[in-house]
């Protein structure tokens, strides 16, 4: 950990980017739109939405699974494995269907249902192991240490996996060249880590903040620390969030996030709501987390008065149960 496990990951970046290209062109990613939410813009802000929930498999994370298993495969790799608390899990499922290996995930006990059935449908094998991101990567890991024909594909401990995230900061920058800031919801971190660190790189006049649960800050608590701090019991919405901070992303976020901004349960909740009811926009919690620090008016301090921010929000992936996503409903508008 520390200064070893920091690359540079420009040319890393680059060449994710035309595989994602090629990708695209095969119909096997979605180069996302970013468009303007009128109902968000506003005191200060121009508010853009970065709909990931639209992508292949429901969420941003192909991109980076693409190119680590792509990377992967000229090692001879032939089976994947992960651990994921869902969306990972979807994205490699999805990508090993492609590119026509095997996938083999790690979930906890406590991973929805529908996230599961996304899993299955694309062909992988799913293993339910423990109650928490922590329990299961142990399951998973035990798996790997007894056939090393299996490479495991880490959700956030990888630099491949970053790479591949980052081109979500390289199509911000095509389709909106003036962003003054963006806000990514931050988990174990890889997809703030690459945007961050491409930003800094690229255009470092743009403030790149990490969006997490009051109830999970274990990045706000790590930052603190300066070393990862590790939460057990984590409890959220936002499920896609409990996780862990990554040794990996870790080294680059200190180094490159402008900071981190905590969320309330029910502001989660809320942003679930608004995006649906006024941007017809279907998010889970892990990905409506992104406009929390706009509903609350908290991003607003960042900008001097008068001047106009131009905010993009990463709205990460639309796994949401049915059932939850109904309940929202019912309480917010009964």
């Amino acid at each position: 950990m520390g200064d070893n496990v920091i690359i540079d990951l420009m040319p890393l970046i680059q060449e994710a980017w035309e595989f994602i290209r090629r990708m695209e062109s095969l119909g096997h990613v979605i180069r996302t739109p970013l468009y303007r939410s009128e109902f968000l813009s506003g005191n200060g802000l121009n508010v853009y939405l970065k709909l990931e929930n639209l992508q292949r498999g429901g969420s941003f994370k192909i991109r980076g699974v693409f190119f680590a298993v792509h990377r992967y495969m000229r090692d001879g790799y032939e089976h994947f494995l992960t651990v994921s608390t869902g969306n990972h899990a979807v994205a490699l499922a999805y990508v090993a269907n492609v590119l026509r290996v095997k996938a083999t995930v790690v979930v906890p006990e406590t991973t929805p249902r529908s996230k599961v059935e996304d899993m299955e449908r694309y062909g992988a094998e799913v293993i339910k192991y423990g109650r928490s991101y922590v329990e299961a990567e142990r399951g998973a890991l035990e798996i790997v240490s007894s056939n090393p024909r299996i490479k495991l594909v880490h959700t956030f401990n990888d630099h491949y996996i970053i790479a591949g995230h980052a081109t979500i900061g390289l199509e911000i920058l095509e389709d909106l060249p003036s962003v003054n800031a963006i806000l990514i919801p931050l988990g174990g971190g890889a997809l703030p880590a690459g945007v961050s660190y491409l930003m800094r790189h690229v255009k470092p006049s743009v403030k790149v903040y990490g969006v997490q649960p009051e109830s999970a800050p274990f990045y706000a608590l790590s930052l603190k620390e300066g070393k990862p701090v590790v939460l057990n019991n984590i409890r959220t919405i936002a499920d896609g969030l409990a996780s862990r901070p990554g040794e990996i992303p870790f080294e680059y976020i200190r180094r490159y996030l402008s900071g981190v901004c905590l969320v309330s349960e029910d502001s989660i909740e809320k942003a679930i709501y608004l995006l649906l009811r006024h941007e017809h926009v279907v998010a889970e919690g892990a990905g409506a987390i992104a406009i929390g620090p706009i509903i609350n008016g908290d991003l607003t301090k960042g900008f001097d008065q008068g001047n106009t921010g131009n905010v993009v929000a990463v709205i990460t992936g639309s796994h949401i149960d049915m059932d939850r996503l109904r309940n929202l409903i019912e309480r917010f508008n009964p």
